[in-house]
């Protein structure tokens, strides 16, 4: 069967219910839903886990045309002890440990019912590699269904990045975990029949990891939220999600060697470190100049009042929302080239590269110095985050799925990559 001639049926798999939005996954989550939901015939299957707002989702769907009955939710509490013969099984066989949680009996036999109920469907679209766990068992129930994974990173690669930047003891766990993960990896997206990266440094990995076909669906901005000030403001402002290892360590690292050597000079500005769930070792860096604020509504009135955003960051994969909000906003990024990874983003022009705590140092001494680079910088930046606003992004993801071939097996898909903006 070739192009669909009719509205197309599509079921997106997700590892939780991505209300409250307060990080990039979850970000990413929500705006690639209301992409489908605004294109196409929609189901959602979500994990429901504690701290999610089915509620708030199950109305935000409704918005969308999405009715309640087309959300289907599997309640995943942390510890299931019905469940520990099974998960035993599969942390055997091989699954990652982190990994064992999204094979549980019940998430497969509402996958079934789902099936069974609702399906057939055109398009399975799994959310992160967790998801992707269900392919197989997709491929078998819905043999003529295009199968994509969504890569909000490459996994592997970012376990690779994280085991020589962590504590000696837990080394030997990370490399145990990286060879389980990308064996999973591995696996998922050599069987999918497309593949959506974040960025071209991500899909040249994904294409090494044996995927057939990758098609480039970037992290965008809501532009509307971020209106940049007028004038520069006086603070130093990190974003990021606290319960997040590799922004834990770029936190530490910024406020422990890059603050000290500059904050006498930024004063009376602060250093604000904006995100959910900060650590105890967060925490204990607060004090008057040092603020750790944890949740917030929004993260717009923290960059209004930035000087510049610094990103110390040494693990990750994909591309870092922090960035672009901050683009958005028109406040100047100094950062790692690991921060910036995978967006276009020249030296000198839309960003300031450093390494060292010293660089970040220079780079931050040469903004409060320099008005005319930070204007330039901003307007650059923001210039950049326009073409990243997520209307665009999901209407391009929406063409992407309106022209997947959708037939048994899906085996002869042609290789290659292609970039949506």
């Amino acid at each position: 069967m070739g192009l669909a001639s009719t509205v197309r049926r599509v079921l997106a798999i997700l590892p939780y219910v991505p209300l409250p939005s307060d990080t990039g996954g979850t970000l990413r989550t929500l705006e690639l839903v209301r992409a489908l939901a605004s294109r196409f015939s929609l189901d959602v299957l979500a994990l429901h886990r504690p701290g999610n707002d089915a509620q708030g989702f199950t109305r935000w769907l409704g918005e969308l045309g999405v009715p309640a009955s087309r959300l289907h939710l599997v309640d995943m509490p942390r510890v299931a002890p019905a469940e520990t013969l099974s998960s035993t099984r599969a942390f055997l066989r091989g699954t990652p440990l982190t990994y064992v949680r999204y094979t549980r009996q019940r998430l497969q036999e509402t996958f079934r019912r789902v099936m069974g109920e609702r399906g057939p469907f055109d398009i399975i679209h799994f959310d992160h590699l967790h998801m992707a766990q269900l392919l197989p068992l997709a491929r078998e129930l819905n043999p003529s269904a295009h199968l994509v994974i969504d890569e909000h990173n490459v996994e592997s690669q970012l376990l690779a990045r994280m085991a020589p930047l962590s504590a000696a003891p837990l080394r030997p766990f990370l490399r145990w975990q990286f060879n389980r993960v990308e064996r999973l990896e591995r696996e998922c997206v050599s069987q999918a029949d497309s593949v959506l990266a974040c960025s071209e440094v991500d899909a040249a990995q994904l294409r090494a990891l044996g995927a057939k076909q990758v098609h480039v669906v970037p992290n965008g901005v809501k532009l509307p939220d971020f209106v940049p000030a007028e004038k520069a403001g006086n603070d130093l402002v990190f974003v990021g999600s606290m319960d997040w290892w590799p922004n834990e360590d770029a936190v530490l690292r910024l406020a422990r060697e890059v603050w000290p050597l500059v904050s006498s000079e930024l004063a009376p500005g602060r250093l604000m470190v904006v995100g959910r769930s900060p650590s105890a070792s967060v925490r204990a860096l607060e004090n008057e100049r040092l603020v750790v604020t944890g949740s917030v509504p929004s993260v717009a009135p923290h960059l209004a009042r930035a000087l510049a955003t610094a990103i110390p960051l040494r693990a990750g994969s994909g591309t870092r929302l922090k960035v672009l909000e901050a683009a958005a906003a028109g406040v100047p990024v100094v950062a790692t080239r690991l921060a910036v990874e995978g967006l276009p983003m020249v030296e000198g022009q839309d960003v300031l590269l450093a390494e060292s705590p010293q660089e970040f140092a220079d780079a931050l001494r040469r903004l409060r110095n320099d008005p005319d680079l930070c204007k330039r910088l901003a307007m650059n930046a923001r210039r950049l985050a326009e073409s990243f606003a997520w209307e665009g992004i999901g209407a391009s993801l929406g063409e992407i799925y309106q022209s997947a071939s959708v037939t048994a097996g899906n085996m002869k898909k042609a290789v290659g990559t292609h970039i949506v903006q």
